[in-house]
C-alpha cells in the first residue's frame, strides 16, 4: 500500500469511522446519565413530596405522576442499552486511536512489518468488523430476550 492510499484511508474511513464511533459513545453516554440522574432525583423526591403533602397543594397528584415516569425511564435506559452501547461505543474507538498511535511509533504490530500501512488497514477494518458482528449479536440477544419474556408474560 502506498503512503498517498494510506493518507486516503486514515483520512477518510479511519477518520469517518472515528467521529461516529466518538459521536455515538457521547449520545449513549448523554442518555445513559439523563435518565440515571432522572431515576435516582424522581425515586429519591417521592416520598418527601408525599410526607409534606399536607404543605405542598398538589403533592399525591405530582407524586402520582413521577411514580410511573420512574419505571418508563427505566424501562427506556433498558430497551435501548445506552450504558452497554457507550461502553462498547468507547472502547472501539479506544482501541482505533490506539492503532493509530502504534502505526506512527512503529511499535506492538506495527514493528517490523513490511508494510505497516496494510496492516494498519486491515486491523482497523477488524476492528469495525467486530463492532459490527457484536452489535448484531447484543440486539438479538435482546430480541431473544424480550420474546421469552412475552411468551412467559401470561395473558389475560
Amino acid at each position: 500500500m502506498t503512503d498517498d492510499e494510506f493518507i486516503s484511508y486514515r483520512d477518510g474511513r479511519y477518520k469517518s469511522a472515528m467521529e461516529f464511533y466518538d459521536k455515538r459513545a457521547a449520545s449513549n453516554k448523554k442518555w445513559y446519565r439523563f435518565f440515571s440522574i432522572y431515576v435516582l432525583v424522581s425515586s429519591v423526591a417521592i416520598a418527601p413530596i408525599l410526607a409534606f403533602d399536607s404543605v405542598l397543594s398538589h403533592g399525591k397528584a405530582i407524586a402520582a405522576i413521577l411514580a410511573p415516569t420512574v419505571a418508563l425511564a427505566t424501562a427506556l435506559a433498558s430497551k435501548f442499552h445506552f450504558h452497554e452501547y457507550w461502553l462498547n461505543y468507547r472502547a472501539t474507538w479506544d482501541a482505533l486511536q490506539h492503532e493509530v498511535q502504534w502505526h506512527t511509533a512503529r511499535v506492538g504490530p506495527y514493528k517490523e512489518v513490511p508494510d505497516r500501512n496494510a496492516v494498519f488497514v486491515e486491523r482497523v477494518e477488524q476492528l469495525i468488523s467486530r463492532e459490527g458482528t457484536d452489535w448484531v449479536a447484543r440486539e438479538e440477544a435482546s430480541n431473544q430476550a424480550e420474546a421469552v419474556k412475552k411468551k412467559s408474560t401470561p395473558t389475560k
